[in-house]
Protein backbone atom coordinates (compact mmCIF):
# COMPACT_ATOMS: atom_id res chain seq x y z
CA UNK A 1 0.00 0.00 0.00
CA UNK A 2 2.75 2.06 0.97
CA UNK A 3 4.46 1.67 -2.50
CA UNK A 4 1.00 2.64 -3.86
CA UNK A 5 0.71 5.63 -2.27
CA UNK A 6 4.15 6.98 -3.37
CA UNK A 7 3.71 6.24 -6.76
CA UNK A 8 0.53 8.23 -6.90
CA UNK A 9 2.34 11.04 -5.10
CA UNK A 10 5.00 10.74 -8.25
CA UNK A 11 2.51 10.85 -10.45
CA UNK A 12 1.31 14.36 -8.53
CA UNK A 13 4.63 16.04 -8.59
CA UNK A 14 6.27 14.58 -11.61
CA UNK A 15 4.59 17.97 -14.50
CA UNK A 16 5.82 20.27 -11.54
CA UNK A 17 9.76 18.70 -10.64
CA UNK A 18 9.71 18.93 -14.67
CA UNK A 19 8.83 22.52 -15.00
CA UNK A 20 11.41 23.17 -11.87
CA UNK A 21 13.87 21.72 -13.33
CA UNK A 22 13.83 22.81 -17.01
CA UNK A 23 13.78 26.12 -15.77
CA UNK A 24 16.42 26.00 -13.49
CA UNK A 25 18.55 24.46 -16.47
CA UNK A 26 18.56 27.00 -18.04
CA UNK A 27 20.30 29.01 -15.56
CA UNK A 28 22.46 26.00 -15.13
CA UNK A 29 23.99 26.42 -19.31
CA UNK A 30 24.52 30.05 -18.46
CA UNK A 31 26.58 28.65 -15.65
CA UNK A 32 29.20 26.46 -17.05
CA UNK A 33 29.96 28.73 -20.39
CA UNK A 34 33.47 29.22 -19.12
CA UNK A 35 33.85 25.74 -18.66
CA UNK A 36 33.44 22.75 -15.58
CA UNK A 37 31.88 23.16 -12.62
CA UNK A 38 32.79 21.06 -9.18
CA UNK A 39 29.95 19.29 -8.02
CA UNK A 40 29.27 17.49 -4.52
CA UNK A 41 27.67 14.38 -4.34
CA UNK A 42 27.18 12.03 -1.52
CA UNK A 43 26.03 7.91 -1.47
CA UNK A 44 23.84 6.02 0.74
CA UNK A 45 24.41 2.29 0.38
CA UNK A 46 21.30 0.24 0.03
CA UNK A 47 20.65 -3.46 0.19
CA UNK A 48 19.10 -5.44 -2.55
CA UNK A 49 16.27 -6.22 -0.86
CA UNK A 50 15.62 -3.68 2.42
CA UNK A 51 12.69 -6.36 3.90
CA UNK A 52 15.44 -9.01 3.16
CA UNK A 53 18.83 -7.68 3.53
CA UNK A 54 20.38 -11.01 3.36
CA UNK A 55 18.93 -11.57 -0.63
CA UNK A 56 21.94 -11.13 -2.87
CA UNK A 57 20.86 -12.80 -6.34
CA UNK A 58 18.24 -11.83 -8.71
CA UNK A 59 17.89 -13.52 -11.33
CA UNK A 60 21.07 -14.80 -13.34
CA UNK A 61 22.43 -11.44 -11.24
CA UNK A 62 24.76 -11.73 -8.00
CA UNK A 63 24.12 -8.05 -6.35
CA UNK A 64 27.79 -6.53 -5.26
CA UNK A 65 26.26 -3.11 -4.24
CA UNK A 66 24.37 -0.08 -4.45
CA UNK A 67 24.13 3.22 -3.42
CA UNK A 68 21.16 6.12 -3.88
CA UNK A 69 23.25 9.07 -4.62
CA UNK A 70 21.94 12.73 -3.97
CA UNK A 71 23.70 16.22 -3.92
CA UNK A 72 22.98 19.78 -3.12
CA UNK A 73 22.46 20.68 -6.45
CA UNK A 74 19.19 20.72 -7.78
CA UNK A 75 20.25 19.98 -11.46
CA UNK A 76 22.16 16.21 -10.27
CA UNK A 77 19.49 13.71 -11.82
CA UNK A 78 18.43 13.04 -14.57
CA UNK A 79 21.26 10.74 -15.78
CA UNK A 80 20.49 8.91 -19.00
CA UNK A 81 23.45 7.14 -20.41
CA UNK A 82 26.45 6.12 -18.83
CA UNK A 83 30.19 4.75 -19.60
CA UNK A 84 32.93 3.01 -17.54
CA UNK A 85 36.40 4.23 -18.00
CA UNK A 86 39.77 3.14 -16.36
CA UNK A 87 38.46 -0.28 -15.57
CA UNK A 88 35.35 1.28 -13.83
CA UNK A 89 37.52 3.44 -11.46
CA UNK A 90 35.59 6.23 -13.45
CA UNK A 91 32.84 7.24 -15.72
CA UNK A 92 30.99 9.29 -18.08
CA UNK A 93 26.96 9.96 -17.65
CA UNK A 94 24.85 12.34 -19.49
CA UNK A 95 21.55 13.90 -18.64
CA UNK A 96 18.49 14.48 -20.87
CA UNK A 97 18.61 18.15 -19.73
CA UNK A 98 21.96 18.14 -21.46
CA UNK A 99 24.43 18.07 -18.82
CA UNK A 100 27.97 16.40 -18.66
CA UNK A 101 28.83 13.99 -15.60
CA UNK A 102 31.92 12.89 -14.62
CA UNK A 103 33.12 11.40 -11.48
CA UNK A 104 35.68 8.88 -10.11
CA UNK A 105 34.71 5.99 -7.99
CA UNK A 106 36.11 3.96 -5.56
CA UNK A 107 33.67 1.75 -3.44
CA UNK A 108 36.09 1.65 -0.89
CA UNK A 109 36.83 5.14 -0.25
CA UNK A 110 34.68 7.36 2.50
CA UNK A 111 32.78 9.02 -0.18
CA UNK A 112 32.15 6.90 -3.48
CA UNK A 113 32.48 9.62 -5.79
CA UNK A 114 35.35 12.18 -5.93
CA UNK A 115 36.25 14.83 -8.00
CA UNK A 116 32.77 15.24 -10.13
CA UNK A 117 31.81 17.79 -12.51
CA UNK A 118 29.33 19.39 -14.58
CA UNK A 119 29.57 20.16 -18.29
CA UNK A 120 27.19 21.83 -20.60
CA UNK A 121 26.13 19.51 -23.49
CA UNK A 122 28.93 21.75 -25.81
CA UNK A 123 29.62 25.32 -26.34
CA UNK A 124 28.35 27.58 -23.64
CA UNK A 125 27.24 30.39 -25.93
CA UNK A 126 24.81 27.91 -27.69
CA UNK A 127 23.61 25.94 -24.66
CA UNK A 128 22.71 28.80 -23.12
CA UNK A 129 20.59 30.68 -26.03
CA UNK A 130 18.62 27.27 -27.12
CA UNK A 131 15.66 25.54 -26.16
CA UNK A 132 17.92 23.38 -23.87
CA UNK A 133 15.42 20.17 -23.13
CA UNK A 134 14.14 20.45 -26.79
CA UNK A 135 17.80 20.17 -28.36
CA UNK A 136 20.21 18.58 -25.80
CA UNK A 137 17.38 15.69 -24.61
CA UNK A 138 19.98 13.12 -24.72
CA UNK A 139 19.44 9.35 -24.10
CA UNK A 140 21.94 6.94 -25.16
CA UNK A 141 25.80 7.28 -24.92
CA UNK A 142 28.60 4.74 -26.57
CA UNK A 143 32.35 5.66 -26.29
CA UNK A 144 34.15 5.70 -29.18
CA UNK A 145 37.76 5.49 -30.34
CA UNK A 146 37.65 8.48 -31.03
CA UNK A 147 35.39 10.43 -28.42
CA UNK A 148 31.38 9.53 -28.02
CA UNK A 149 28.29 9.06 -29.75
CA UNK A 150 25.38 10.42 -28.39
CA UNK A 151 21.88 9.59 -29.14
CA UNK A 152 19.23 13.03 -28.52
CA UNK A 153 15.64 12.71 -28.90
CA UNK A 154 12.57 15.11 -29.16
CA UNK A 155 15.83 16.93 -32.25
CA UNK A 156 16.12 13.38 -33.04
CA UNK A 157 19.85 12.78 -34.03
CA UNK A 158 22.96 10.92 -33.17
CA UNK A 159 25.72 13.24 -32.77
CA UNK A 160 29.79 12.83 -32.39
CA UNK A 161 31.72 14.49 -30.11
CA UNK A 162 35.72 14.40 -29.07
CA UNK A 163 35.43 15.30 -25.46
CA UNK A 164 33.03 15.69 -22.62
CA UNK A 165 31.17 19.20 -23.43
CA UNK A 166 33.35 19.54 -26.47
CA UNK A 167 31.24 20.84 -29.52
CA UNK A 168 29.09 18.20 -31.40
CA UNK A 169 28.82 16.98 -35.17
CA UNK A 170 26.46 14.69 -36.95
CA UNK A 171 28.23 11.68 -36.44
CA UNK A 172 27.98 9.03 -40.01
CA UNK A 173 25.16 6.85 -38.11
CA UNK A 174 22.95 9.82 -37.96
CA UNK A 175 23.00 9.76 -42.16
CA UNK A 176 22.60 6.41 -41.99
CA UNK A 177 19.80 5.52 -39.83
CA UNK A 178 16.35 7.46 -40.54
CA UNK A 179 14.61 8.56 -37.80
CA UNK A 180 11.95 10.56 -39.08
CA UNK A 181 9.37 7.97 -38.06
CA UNK A 182 9.77 8.28 -34.47
CA UNK A 183 7.59 10.27 -32.05
CA UNK A 184 9.58 13.33 -30.04
CA UNK A 185 9.66 11.06 -26.96
CA UNK A 186 10.77 7.83 -28.29
CA UNK A 187 14.54 8.40 -30.10
CA UNK A 188 17.07 6.56 -29.77
CA UNK A 189 16.93 4.96 -25.93
CA UNK A 190 19.49 2.58 -26.38
CA UNK A 191 22.53 1.81 -28.23
CA UNK A 192 26.17 0.33 -28.21
CA UNK A 193 28.69 -0.46 -30.69
CA UNK A 194 29.17 -4.65 -31.09
CA UNK A 195 32.51 -5.83 -31.03
CA UNK A 196 32.86 -5.16 -35.45
CA UNK A 197 32.30 -1.87 -35.28
CA UNK A 198 28.32 -2.07 -36.16
CA UNK A 199 25.55 0.51 -34.31
CA UNK A 200 23.00 -1.67 -32.96
CA UNK A 201 20.14 1.61 -31.80
CA UNK A 202 16.65 0.51 -30.18
CA UNK A 203 14.18 3.06 -30.12
CA UNK A 204 11.81 3.77 -27.19
CA UNK A 205 8.48 4.01 -28.77
CA UNK A 206 6.75 2.70 -32.17
CA UNK A 207 5.26 -0.44 -31.48
CA UNK A 208 3.43 -1.71 -34.78
CA UNK A 209 1.00 -4.33 -34.69
CA UNK A 210 3.20 -7.78 -34.26
CA UNK A 211 4.58 -5.60 -30.80
CA UNK A 212 8.14 -4.96 -31.92
CA UNK A 213 10.25 -1.74 -31.76
CA UNK A 214 12.52 -0.14 -34.63
CA UNK A 215 15.68 -1.05 -34.26
CA UNK A 216 18.38 -0.44 -36.53
CA UNK A 217 21.96 -2.04 -37.49
CA UNK A 218 24.64 0.55 -39.18
CA UNK A 219 28.10 -0.12 -40.53
CA UNK A 220 30.05 0.52 -43.61
CA UNK A 221 27.99 -1.30 -45.91
CA UNK A 222 25.22 1.21 -44.87
CA UNK A 223 22.30 0.60 -42.34
CA UNK A 224 19.51 -2.08 -41.66
CA UNK A 225 16.05 -1.81 -40.13
CA UNK A 226 15.32 -4.42 -37.97
CA UNK A 227 12.42 -4.78 -35.20
CA UNK A 228 12.61 -6.03 -31.25
CA UNK A 229 9.73 -7.65 -29.20
CA UNK A 230 10.16 -6.56 -25.66
CA UNK A 231 8.35 -7.66 -22.66
CA UNK A 232 4.92 -6.63 -22.62
CA UNK A 233 5.31 -2.67 -21.55
CA UNK A 234 8.88 -2.70 -21.14
CA UNK A 235 11.30 -0.18 -23.16
CA UNK A 236 14.70 -0.64 -23.80
CA UNK A 237 16.57 1.87 -21.83
CA UNK A 238 20.70 1.51 -22.84
CA UNK A 239 22.51 -1.76 -24.22
CA UNK A 240 25.99 -2.71 -23.67
CA UNK A 241 28.15 -5.22 -26.15
CA UNK A 242 29.63 -8.06 -24.93
CA UNK A 243 33.39 -9.00 -26.65
CA UNK A 244 31.70 -12.11 -28.20
CA UNK A 245 28.95 -10.11 -30.35
CA UNK A 246 26.40 -10.70 -27.39
CA UNK A 247 24.22 -7.70 -25.97
CA UNK A 248 23.09 -6.87 -22.70
CA UNK A 249 19.89 -4.96 -22.95
CA UNK A 250 18.49 -2.59 -20.05
CA UNK A 251 14.58 -2.19 -20.07
CA UNK A 252 12.86 -0.15 -17.58
CA UNK A 253 8.66 -0.23 -16.57
CA UNK A 254 6.24 2.03 -14.98
CA UNK A 255 2.35 1.70 -13.79
CA UNK A 256 0.64 3.78 -11.69
CA UNK A 257 -0.81 0.71 -9.91
CA UNK A 258 2.07 -1.74 -9.78
CA UNK A 259 5.03 1.00 -9.86
CA UNK A 260 8.45 1.08 -11.50
CA UNK A 261 10.25 -2.17 -12.38
CA UNK A 262 13.26 -3.36 -14.38
CA UNK A 263 15.09 -6.11 -16.60
CA UNK A 264 17.72 -7.05 -18.31
CA UNK A 265 17.93 -9.31 -20.99
CA UNK A 266 20.55 -11.26 -23.31
CA UNK A 267 20.41 -11.44 -27.18
CA UNK A 268 22.98 -13.55 -28.39
CA UNK A 269 24.77 -12.12 -31.16
CA UNK A 270 23.32 -15.10 -33.48
CA UNK A 271 19.82 -13.82 -33.14
CA UNK A 272 21.00 -10.23 -33.60
CA UNK A 273 22.87 -11.92 -37.30
CA UNK A 274 19.60 -14.04 -37.63
CA UNK A 275 17.71 -10.87 -39.59
CA UNK A 276 14.96 -12.13 -37.25
CA UNK A 277 12.81 -10.05 -34.57
CA UNK A 278 15.08 -9.88 -31.70
CA UNK A 279 13.42 -10.97 -28.70
CA UNK A 280 16.52 -12.29 -26.06
CA UNK A 281 16.31 -14.12 -22.84
CA UNK A 282 15.73 -12.59 -19.55
CA UNK A 283 18.63 -12.91 -16.87
CA UNK A 284 17.22 -10.66 -14.01
CA UNK A 285 13.46 -8.92 -12.97
CA UNK A 286 14.00 -6.13 -10.41
CA UNK A 287 10.85 -4.97 -9.25
CA UNK A 288 9.49 -4.32 -5.45
CA UNK A 289 10.75 -4.93 -2.45
CA UNK A 290 13.83 -5.00 -4.19
CA UNK A 291 16.06 -1.73 -5.13
CA UNK A 292 14.87 -0.26 -8.33
CA UNK A 293 14.15 3.03 -9.55
CA UNK A 294 13.84 4.54 -13.33
CA UNK A 295 16.91 2.37 -14.46
CA UNK A 296 18.09 3.99 -17.49
CA UNK A 297 21.77 3.84 -17.82
CA UNK A 298 24.20 0.67 -18.07
CA UNK A 299 27.48 -0.59 -18.92
CA UNK A 300 30.07 -3.63 -17.96
CA UNK A 301 33.02 -4.72 -17.81
CA UNK A 302 34.85 -8.09 -17.95
CA UNK A 303 36.12 -9.63 -14.20
CA UNK A 304 39.45 -11.21 -14.47
CA UNK A 305 37.44 -14.94 -13.99
CA UNK A 306 35.37 -13.96 -17.14
CA UNK A 307 32.51 -12.82 -15.84
CA UNK A 308 30.60 -9.28 -16.35
CA UNK A 309 30.12 -6.94 -14.05
CA UNK A 310 27.17 -4.67 -14.55
CA UNK A 311 26.70 -0.93 -13.96
CA UNK A 312 23.46 0.10 -13.81
CA UNK A 313 21.91 3.89 -12.86
CA UNK A 314 18.27 5.52 -12.34
CA UNK A 315 17.30 8.70 -13.84
CA UNK A 316 15.10 10.35 -11.21
CA UNK A 317 13.57 12.56 -13.37
CA UNK A 318 14.34 15.34 -11.07
CA UNK A 319 11.30 14.04 -9.13
CA UNK A 320 11.94 14.08 -5.02
CA UNK A 321 9.92 10.85 -4.92
CA UNK A 322 12.42 9.46 -7.22
CA UNK A 323 15.87 8.57 -6.74
CA UNK A 324 19.46 8.11 -8.69
CA UNK A 325 20.11 4.73 -7.66
CA UNK A 326 23.96 3.16 -8.76
CA UNK A 327 23.50 -0.31 -8.58
CA UNK A 328 26.70 -2.81 -9.66
CA UNK A 329 25.51 -6.57 -10.17
CA UNK A 330 27.91 -9.79 -11.21
CA UNK A 331 26.91 -12.37 -14.39
CA UNK A 332 28.74 -15.64 -14.62
CA UNK A 333 27.81 -16.77 -18.43
CA UNK A 334 27.94 -19.96 -19.12
CA UNK A 335 31.16 -20.07 -20.78
CA UNK A 336 33.65 -17.20 -19.73
CA UNK A 337 34.86 -14.71 -21.47
CA UNK A 338 38.40 -14.23 -22.62
CA UNK A 339 40.63 -11.53 -21.97
CA UNK A 340 40.13 -8.60 -24.35
CA UNK A 341 41.69 -8.68 -27.84
CA UNK A 342 42.03 -6.60 -30.26
CA UNK A 343 39.09 -4.94 -32.64
CA UNK A 344 38.04 -6.52 -35.63
CA UNK A 345 38.80 -4.54 -38.73
CA UNK A 346 35.01 -3.02 -38.71
CA UNK A 347 35.52 -1.95 -35.44
CA UNK A 348 37.77 1.02 -37.24
CA UNK A 349 34.09 2.55 -38.80
CA UNK A 350 33.72 5.47 -36.27
CA UNK A 351 31.61 8.71 -36.26
CA UNK A 352 33.03 10.99 -37.52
Amino acid sequence: MRNKIAVVLILGLTAAAGISSYIAQGTLARTLKAGPFVVTASAKAIPLNSESPSQNTVGALTYVAGWALSSDNDDFGGWSAMVLGDGAKSFTAVSDQGVWLTANIDKDAPSLLSHALFYPFENGDQAAGSDQKKEYDAESLVRTENGFLVGLEQNHRILAVDEVGGISRRSVYDSLIDLSGLSANGGIEAMTLLPDGRLLAFAEHGLDINGTLPVWLAGKSGAVARRFAPPQNYSPTDAAALPNGDILLLMRYFSPIEGVSAKVLLISAAEIASGKALVGRELAHLASPLSVDNMEALDVILLPDGSVRLYMMSDDNFNPFQRTLLMVFDWKPEIPFAPKTSPAPEAQFVAE
